[in-house]
Formats: structure tokens, C-alpha cells, sequence
């Protein structure tokens, strides 16, 4: 196997962790690579045999990605503060201060 088969066909290594999150930047680019190839085999041969499989796997990766950006959005939303805590009394408690440090200028000149 020459080394560009081996970095494009990638063989063994381990088991992909079924509990993992998902990598929605990396599925997105897989699922455009999809997409593109799947142009590539309508445009030789609309009635080829690769195609029913391959537009398979693109709806079976467009739900992994919606679920998976589903998820990371119930995070966010999870893990945002709620704004009734933080309200205006944590913003409205910032204190001066000039009472705590010197004034600027030159040392030693009497001003």
C-alpha cells in the first residue's frame, strides 16, 4: 500500500469510543467531500450502483451532525448563567480606584 493509500484509506488502530462527542467541524468537511463525490458519480454514471449507498450515508451523517450540534447547544444554554443571578448588582458594585492607589506623576517633584 503505497503511503498516500495509507493516509486516505486509513486501516485497524483503535476503536472509536461510542460515548465520545461528536467532531462537528470534522464531519463537515466529511459530509462536503460526500456531497462532492456524490456529484462526481451522477455526473459519470446516474444509474451507478455507489449511489443509493452514498446518499445514504449523506442523510445518516446530515443527523449526526443536527444532533450533534443539538447537543452542544443544550450546553451552551446549560452552562450560560442565568441573568436574573447576575443582574445588575454584580455590574453595580464596581468600586473606584483612586482611593487605593497614589496619583500618577514624577517621583521626587512636589507638584
Amino acid at each position: 500500500m503505497s503511503k498516500y493509500e495509507e493516509q486516505a484509506y486509513r486501516v485497524g488502530g483503535a476503536k472509536p469510543n461510542p460515548n465520545a462527542k461528536p467532531n462537528v467541524p470534522l464531519l463537515k468537511s466529511q459530509l462536503a467531500r460526500l456531497k462532492h463525490d456524490l456529484e462526481q458519480f451522477m455526473a459519470r454514471k446516474p444509474d451507478g450502483s455507489v449511489i443509493a449507498p452514498l446518499r445514504e450515508r449523506i442523510r445518516e451523517m446530515e443527523s449526526t451532525i443536527a444532533s450533534a450540534e443539538a447537543e452542544n447547544k443544550r450546553e451552551r444554554q446549560a452552562n450560560r448563567p442565568d441573568d436574573d443571578d447576575t443582574g445588575s448588582g454584580a455590574r453595580g458594585e464596581m468600586r473606584s480606584t483612586s482611593s487605593r492607589f497614589p496619583p500618577r506623576g514624577r517621583p521626587g517633584r512636589a507638584g
